[in-house]
C-alpha cells in the first residue's frame, strides 16, 4: 500500500508549523553523559516531592469525586482567589474576576495569539525574546517588529522610534510582548522607568502588552520591581505567570490576570483548547499557596539556583576566552553569552556535543536574524561539578575557534 500524502490535507497553520530546536535538543538528555546548558529546566531536586505527595492525598480523601471530575474553565474559584491575593502581596492588586488559570504560561502566550494575531497584524517583541512565544506568533502569521535590547532591557528609545516610523506608514501593532524580570534569553531584567514608559505608549499608540513573568520571583539578588502591570490603569496589560520553576512544570498550572472582558474572551478560546486546566492540578497549586508552603519553597530554590548561577560565572571568568562577554542577571535561569564574530555558535554546536556539552545557539531567538555570535546557557539543572567542567569544555571549543581563524 503506497505511503499516504498527509501533506496535502494539513492546513496553512499546520504547514507553517515546524519541529521547535529545544524540543530536539531536549530529547539528547537521555545521553547521561551530556552536560546540557540547553534547556529551561528546572533541578528535579527543588521540586517538593513530599509536600505535593502529601497536598495529593489529601485533596483525594478530602474530595475525590470534585478533584476527578470535569473543571469549569476560567479555574476553581479557591485558586483564583488565591492568585488574586498571591498577587496582591507582589505589588499586583486585583481580583478573582480579573484571573484566569491556564495550563502553564505558554499557554497564555498561544491564547493571546489566538485572540489577538492575525494575518497583516503587527506585534512587537524584544531582541533576543522567548523562542516558543515567537513560534506562537508566527504560527498566526503575525508581522514580528523586534527591538533590541540593553543593561536595562528592551531600549525604549529605539521603540519610539519603530512606533514613529510605523504611524507614518499608516501601521500600528496590536500588541508588545514583554519579559520584564531576568529575561530569556538574557536574564535582563527591565527598569522600572522603562516599565512605566511602555504602558505611555501603549496609551499613545493604542496597543496591548503581554507581560510574560515566569522567572520573576527567581530573584537572587537585589530589589523586586513592580510588575509592569501594576501601572496599567486602563486594563492594557495581560499578565501571565506560572508554578512551573516555583513548584513543579509536570503540574501544568499558571495564570493570567488581565481585565475583565479580556478574561471571558481568553476562556472562551480556552473552551476549545482544553476544557479547563486539571482539577488535581489546580487543588494541588491552591493547597500549595494557602498552606504557605511557596516562602519555604522559594528559600531553598532561591539558594540553590543562585549558588548555580555564581558557580558559572565564576566558571566562564575561569574559562572563556577574554574576548567573550557575559549578562550578570540578578535572578533567573539563563545567562547570555556573546563570542567575537568569528565564532558562529551554530556551526560550534555539533563540535560541542561531540564533547558531550549543550547549549541553545542564538540565532534562534532571533525573529528577523541575528545572534550568529550569541548562546544561551541555563544554569539550573546541571550539577555544580558539571556545571564548572561544561563550561571548561566549552571554553576550550571557543578558544579553540578562534585560534583557527
Amino acid at each position: 500500500m503506497a505511503d499516504l500524502d498527509f501533506e496535502r490535507h494539513y492546513s496553512d497553520r499546520a504547514r507553517r508549523a515546524v519541529a521547535s530546536d529545544i524540543r530536539e535538543i531536549l530529547k539528547m538528555l537521555d545521553d547521561p553523559e551530556l552536560i546540557s546548558f540547553a534547556g529551561g529546566i528546572p533541578n528535579p531536586d527543588a521540586f517538593p516531592v513530599a509536600v505535593i505527595s502529601d497536598i495529593t492525598q489529601k485533596v483525594l480523601d478530602r474530595s475525590p469525586s470534585e478533584t476527578l471530575q470535569y473543571g469549569v474553565t476560567e479555574g476553581l474559584s479557591p485558586l483564583r482567589e488565591a492568585l488574586s491575593e498571591h498577587m496582591g502581596k507582589h505589588g499586583l492588586a486585583t481580583c478573582p474576576d480579573e484571573v484566569m488559570v491556564t495550563s502553564g504560561a505558554t499557554q497564555t502566550i498561544d491564547l493571546c495569539s489566538q485572540a489577538f494575531l492575525q494575518p497583516g497584524r503587527r506585534i512587537v517583541t524584544e531582541s533576543p525574546s522567548f523562542l516558543a512565544a515567537l513560534l506562537a506568533f508566527k504560527s498566526h502569521s503575525a508581522e514580528i517588529d523586534d527591538i533590541r535590547m540593553d543593561s536595562n532591557g528592551i531600549q525604549t528609545d529605539l521603540l519610539s522610534d519603530r512606533l514613529k516610523e510605523l504611524r507614518r506608514r499608516g501601521m500600528s501593532p496590536t500588541m508588545l510582548y514583554v519579559i520584564p524580570n531576568f529575561q530569556n534569553p538574557t536574564g535582563v531584567t527591565l527598569s522600572e522607568s522603562r516599565r512605566k514608559e511602555l504602558i505611555g505608549m501603549a496609551n499613545e499608540y493604542d496597543f496591548l502588552i503581554l507581560e510574560d513573568d515566569p522567572y520573576g520571583q527567581l530573584r537572587y539578588a537585589g530589589d523586586a520591581l513592580p510588575p509592569v502591570k501594576s501601572f496599567d490603569d486602563v486594563g492594557r496589560v495581560i499578565y501571565a505567570s506560572s508554578f512551573s520553576k516555583i513548584l513543579s512544570p509536570g503540574i501544568r498550572v499558571g495564570w493570567v490576570v488581565a481585565h475583565k472582558e479580556i478574561i471571558r474572551k481568553l476562556s472562551i478560546m480556552k473552551q476549545t483548547a482544553d476544557v479547563h486546566t486539571g482539577v488535581l492540578s489546580q487543588k494541588i497549586a491552591n493547597e500549595y499557596l494557602r498552606g504557605g508552603h511557596l516562602d519555604t519553597q522559594l528559600t531553598i530554590i532561591r539558594e540553590m539556583y543562585g549558588r548555580k548561577q555564581r558557580t558559572m560565572l565564576t566558571a566562564l571568568d575561569q574559562f572563556f576566552p577574554e574576548e567573550t562577554h557575559w549578562t550578570h542577571p540578578q535572578g533567573g535561569m539563563f545567562l547570555w553569552a556573546t563570542l567575537p564574530d568569528s565564532v558562529d555558535t551554530l556551526r560550534l554546536l555539533p563540535k560541542a556535543i561531540e564533547k558531550k556539552v549543550a547549549y541553545m545557539h542564538g540565532r534562534l531567538f532571533y525573529p528577523n536574524g541575528g545572534g550568529e555570535s550569541e548562546m544561551r546557557l541555563n544554569f539550573t539543572h546541571a550539577s555544580d561539578e558539571m556545571i564548572t567542567e561544561g563550561i571548561r569544555r566549552l571554553g576550550g571549543l571557543i578558544d579553540a575557534e578562534l585560534r583557527s581563524h
